[in-house]
């Protein structure tokens, strides 16, 4: 057999005396200094990607190993992923000493915007209460009510002015929260 292109096989799942039929897929077979990196990017975040921008890939089989590449194609439209509407972001990721593997499951980071020192918190400390958006502030032993102005975003923190270096937010709680009332601070 003759392959189609020059490339590294990478999935190759025949036995010798295996029986095909005319169109069987022998063997994957690509070009492996690039890989293809298909992102399912929620809908509501759609809107701030683009062709061009930058994107990182992690993967927790190598722990410290960062591969970086661009968005590639942008999705034409939007598919049902079990509870989430989706688009699906085509990324080029270099991949110049063959470590990222095809197939594996990776960490993508789409890095739309990027604020050099930014302060940032966890989203879930971020609040909307009368029109405003703020935090609880913690103050000795208890807690104050601090407006402030977000920013860029991830999916876990937020870039937050208004605060300083240490301050010390109150996360997600069940029980409703006001400005004055006494807490024990836990911190991580």
């Amino acid at each position: 057999m003759r392959a189609p292109i020059a490339g590294t096989v990478y999935e190759f799942d025949l036995k010798p005396g295996a029986y095909l039929n005319a169109g069987d897929t022998i063997a994957m077979i690509g070009r492996m200094e690039s890989v293809r990196v298909t992102v399912h990017v929620d809908e509501p975040d759609l809107g701030h990607v683009a062709k061009g921008m930058p994107v990182a890939i992690t993967w927790d089989a190598l722990p410290g190993r960062e591969w970086t590449g661009e968005v590639d194609r942008t999705p034409t439209e939007i598919v049902k992923q079990d509870t989430r509407r989706v688009g699906e972001v085509a990324c080029v990721i270099r991949n110049p000493d063959r470590g990222l593997l095809p197939g594996t499951n990776v960490t993508v980071e789409i890095r739309s915007q990027t604020v050099a020192g930014a302060l940032t918190i966890p989203k879930e400390a971020l609040r909307t209460e009368h029109g405003q958006t703020g935090v609880y502030l913690l103050n000795g032993d208890a807690i104050a009510w601090k407006p402030v102005t977000p920013g860029v975003s991830n999916t876990t923190r937020v870039q937050v002015d208004g605060l300083n270096e240490g301050d010390a937010v109150a996360l997600f709680s069940e029980k409703p929260l006001r400005s004055g009332m006494v807490v024990e601070a836990k911190f991580p």
